[in-house]
């Protein structure tokens, strides 16, 4: 920006930029963070689709080597109701001649990688309920521009922010 000063008869230019608005800063690092955690949250989601697919059909497939529902119940960490339920729904499993301790390993295996996404898919809605907190504090974006970068009606941002409050925005 620049500004001339012909007052005094003499040429001064301005030539500085002015100081950025705090509120204006805020609110553009609250977007950015509120993207970010929008396609963290989504990749989540997308990870754990086909990992609970995997687990289901090696629920399945035990089932269908001759496990007993109790023990397949144990080691997935499901109810024996969810899992006769998941055998129910296979009917082309063929043997596989997989040993018991086999399909009971790849099941808890399965069973601990659902679970860090689960921890993860946690944090991630508590950092995203503290960004809207912030934002809502502060005011520095109205309730719809909130709904679209985070995925949320504006009922439930409502609903999910109400008595949080924030930490300092990283």
């Amino acid at each position: 920006m620049a500004v001339l000063q012909e007052s005094d008869g003499g040429g001064y230019r301005y030539r500085g930029t002015p100081k950025p608005d705090a509120a204006a800063l805020q609110a553009e690092k609250i977007r950015g963070l509120l993207r970010t955690n929008r396609q963290r949250i989504a990749f989540n989601a997308s990870s754990t689709r086909p990992l609970s697919a995997r687990l289901n059909q090696q629920i399945a497939q035990a089932l269908g080597d001759g496990l007993k529902v109790t023990g397949l119940a144990a080691a997935s960490g499901l109810s024996r109701w969810t899992v006769r339920t998941i055998g129910l729904s296979s009917e082309d499993m063929f043997p596989s001649g997989l040993p018991a301790e086999q399909h009971l390993a790849v099941i808890s295996e399965l069973r601990s990688e659902l679970a860090v996404l689960e921890e993860s898919k946690s944090d991630l809605e508590g950092r995203r309920a503290e960004l809207l907190a912030a934002a809502r504090r502060l005011r520095v974006m109205d309730e719809h521009e909130l709904a679209a970068l985070s995925g949320l009606q504006s009922s439930a941002i409502r609903k999910l922010t109400w008595g949080l409050q924030p930490e300092r925005i990283a």
